[in-house]
């Protein structure tokens, strides 16, 4: 990847000396309220413009995608780190830490964690009592969803399409999973080439393969995370340890068991995996905050789940000392602003610190962090849109002043609008598709102190 030429840091250095605070960016603007941060993909900081705009405007960065336990480690004993590498010594050489992101999560994960293996690294296949072979049919090429990674384990987490989380990096429109990354009945598969709609899938066998025990899968978890912890500890000042770990129900008097996403590693361990989690991190970097991120953090519902679970897990020896609040909310309903400050009370009975972890306000009245939505075609940003957008960005940030000493950092899920998961028709960010400031920035860095 190419580095930033010379000469556009110069002309940023030369722009920032000359405009001094007559044009300050947004960290200026909040430094002394929180930081500003941004989640970003390699190609934003290795071009020039949009990293000019990075450096003005946050002093906290996220890796939107390539940090994510999948991206980085998708096979036993293989690394992808040339792309969380490039974000982190962007970081470096410009004097910019990190949140990490993230070290657990249903979609994206390193399912490969879930299954067998043997002294030399190949998977325990199941045999009957003669000592033969178990096999099993699978649709071919994919077929419903995909078997996520090659044989690790069935990738959506509890088969059939999770609820939640973010489009992966590269996949198609819609929000849908590149082939390989959803589960059984997930979003991912594609139909086997010369299979007619309505048809019945073709079929193949593969070995049956060993389900990983509990401890199994918890020597995997600690030794991926010591790796990952360890090779950006000096850069990342707090990790989302684990992400989107409760349901999506609505009613929030449901027993505790139910409160959960019935994930892959909630059905294996229980609540387990998220208190060994946080033992995991915590033992590789002492000195780390240590976030649960969720989504709809603001309902009713998810946020007496998170609230339930955090208090449980922090008496048995959990070091969650932070809530991350996703964001992805709308100009219309989501979040009403009632429930969002009852939100950050009760959080704040448990922790000290509250980040918005990955702020966007789209224009419909959809919301939240599922992978199905509308990808806005056809949406337009009128004045009266944009003057909602505004009003929705004002508010929300205007309580999150209010408890400026229990924030620590404000990030913005994604650079501009053309970058956004949620597709750039969306409108949700402060910058818009060629990285202009949008009328909405300035209601957001122009506050009266």
């Amino acid at each position: 990847m190419k580095k930033l030429s010379t000469i556009a840091l110069i002309a940023f250095t030369v722009l920032m000396s000359a405009c001094g605070q007559k044009d300050p960016g947004l960290k200026d603007a909040y430094k002394n309220y929180f930081k500003i941060g941004v989640a970003v993909t390699p190609r934003n900081v290795t071009d020039s413009l949009q990293a000019s705009i990075i450096l003005k405007e946050f002093n906290s960065i996220t890796a939107e995608n390539c940090m994510k336990p999948g991206e980085i480690h998708p096979q036993p004993g293989v690394w992808n780190f040339a792309q969380a590498d490039a974000i982190a010594n962007f970081c470096r050489e410009h004097g910019i830490k990190m949140r990490g992101h993230c070290l657990v999560w249903h979609s994206q994960f390193a399912n490969w964690m879930f299954n067998k293996y043997d002294e030399n690294g190949n998977q325990v296949v199941e045999r009957d009592e003669n000592g033969d072979t178990i096999w099993v049919e699978q649709p071919a090429r994919g077929g419903f969803g995909g078997f996520g990674g090659g044989f690790g384990g069935f990738g959506g987490f509890g088969g059939g399409a999770p609820q939640g989380g973010q489009r992966p990096q590269g996949a198609p429109q819609g929000g849908q999973r590149p082939q390989g990354q959803g589960g059984f009945g997930g979003f991912g598969g594609q139909r086997p080439q010369g299979q007619a709609q309505g048809q019945a899938p073709q079929m193949t066998k593969v070995p049956k393969y060993a389900k990983a025990t509990k401890e199994e899968f918890y020597d995997s978890l600690r030794a991926h995370i010591q790796v990952v912890v360890n090779r950006y500890k000096d850069v990342v000042y707090c990790w989302d340890v684990v992400n989107e770990a409760m349901s999506d129900g609505n009613n929030p008097d449901v027993p505790y068991e139910q409160s959960f996403r019935q994930s892959t590693a909630y059905q294996l361990c229980g609540d387990e995996f998220i208190l060994k989690a946080f033992q995991f991190a915590h033992e590789a970097d002492p000195n780390a905050g240590l976030f649960y991120n969720d989504y709809s953090a603001w309902t009713p519902a998810k946020r007496t789940y998170i609230y339930n679970m955090v208090k449980k897990l922090q008496a048995e020896g959990a070091p969650i000392t932070g809530i991350g609040m996703q964001g992805h909310y709308n100009i219309y309903d989501n979040p009403t602003i009632e429930d969002f400050e009852k939100a950050i009370q009760m959080y704040l009975e448990l922790v000290d610190d509250i980040q918005i972890t990955e702020f966007d306000v789209r224009i419909n009245h959809e919301a939240g962090g599922q992978l199905q939505f509308s990808r806005g075609e056809g949406q337009v940003l009128t004045d009266s849109i944009a003057q909602l957008q505004m009003a929705k960005y004002e508010e929300l940030f205007k309580v999150i002043r209010k408890y400026k000493k229990n924030f620590s950092c404000v990030t913005f899920w994604n650079l501009g609008d053309r970058d956004s998961w949620l597709g750039a028709n969306n409108f949700p960010l402060l910058f818009d598709g060629e990285y202009q400031r949008k009328p909405v920035y300035y209601t957001v860095r122009d506050f009266k102190k």
